[in-house]
């Protein structure tokens, strides 16, 4: 499926086209102000493409440039953890695992640990108690470094946003399907929605379409994935804007059509990762995505309290409003000026491009 077919006039799908517009002009100003050298983006609703753009430079510094382009490769950082948990629900709704189970079932090294008793939820909803990061590649192996870490809060008490929680579900999914984790997304995910450019080692001969970042090129940015190899259940993933169209096509087919690609995920299984799975007042989170109410869901003020997203250290971000039917994709490469800014003005940038496309409704 080319997802050019899926390309309909803004007015068609309840957007004001020029208003529309006007989310262009704001990511570029972005490249002005020095918040990244690349983006590309794309806005769905209804299953369909109301608008889509890329802009800036991917490969500032090779000779000539490298303009960016609707099929250039981002490092998407913590996006990968959206692909961690769409391989746990997939075994969920097989029947090969459940949310409750501590992680000594899976993983009977960590009997003995303070992990041991930790749910999968807990894992994939960040309230395992363990602490937001650790260099887990210290020791050289990063799952015993992981189980001797002593918890920071009682498991299902507290709310942060834990990498080591996703590197976990990356061990457990392994060792429950038999399979390296890339090679786990690509038979399950990747390859089934076309995702051709989705990965989380870049091929040599698609070098020169990657978006540079502060690491080597080809290299992934996060540092423990880094130290893992390069893929791990937190970060590694690398893919487009058009991969990342399939991919909420796959997670959430257009309702009273036939399906363009298959379904991900059943529809119980897709209502489950889409409802908070945390109690008030912790952080909203479901299985896999930052959910209302969270400081972490960059929905800006428009959107409704059942979107849902995720978001990526690199400058990245995938959101849904289920109840309004739209799909937000932005990639950008913001970590190129790692040493120039903190990523303050991204993290602002996510919020207004949600509020711009947004108010660009003007049919719900």
């Amino acid at each position: 499926m080319l997802l050019e077919r899926l390309v309909r006039s803004p007015e068609l799908l309840g957007f004001d086209p020029e208003r529309l517009k006007a989310v262009e002009k704001m990511l570029h100003r972005g490249i002005e102000e020095q918040l990244y050298t690349a983006y590309a983006y794309l806005v769905m609703r209804h299953g369909k493409v109301a608008i889509m753009g890329a802009g800036g430079l991917a490969q500032p510094d090779a000779t000539p440039p490298v303009a960016a382009q609707l099929d250039t490769i981002f490092d998407a950082a913590s996006l990968t953890k959206t692909i961690t948990a769409t391989l746990l629900l997939q075994c969920v709704e097989a029947g090969q695992l459940h949310l409750e189970q501590p992680l000594r079932w899976t993983l009977p090294e960590s009997k003995e640990t303070p992990l041991g008793e930790v749910t999968l939820k807990q894992l994939a909803t960040h309230t395992s108690g363990l602490p937001s990061w650790r260099d887990v590649n210290e020791t050289g192996n990063a799952l015993e470094h992981i189980l001797a870490t002593p918890l920071e809060a009682e498991p299902g008490t507290r709310y942060a946003y834990s990498d080591l929680g996703y590197i976990l579900l990356g061990f457990v999914l392994e060792r429950e399907l038999g399979g390296t984790l890339p090679n786990l997304a690509k038979k399950r995910i990747f390859d089934p929605l076309g995702m051709e450019r989705s990965g989380y080692f870049p091929c040599e001969h698609l070098k020169s379409h990657l978006a540079a970042t502060s690491a080597p090129l080809g290299q992934v940015h996060d540092p423990n994935a880094r130290g893992m190899g390069g893929a791990a259940g937190h970060a590694g993933l690398y893919t487009t804007v058009s991969d990342l169209a399939r991919y909420l096509l796959g997670l959430r087919p257009p309702e009273g059509e036939i399906p363009l690609l298959p379904p991900l995920l059943s529809p119980l299984t897709r209502r489950l990762m889409e409802t908070n799975q945390n109690p008030s007042p912790l952080n909203g989170h479901t299985i896999g995505w930052f959910a209302y109410p969270s400081g972490y869901l960059p929905k800006g003020d428009l959107l409704s309290e059942k979107t849902y997203a995720h978001t990526g250290f690199t400058g990245t971000l995938l959101m849904v409003d289920p109840l309004l039917d739209l799909g937000l994709i932005l990639l950008t490469n913001r970590v190129y000026y790692e040493k120039q800014n903190d990523g303050s003005g991204v993290l602002r940038l996510r919020r207004l491009f949600a509020n711009a496309v947004a108010g660009a409704l003007q049919r719900l």
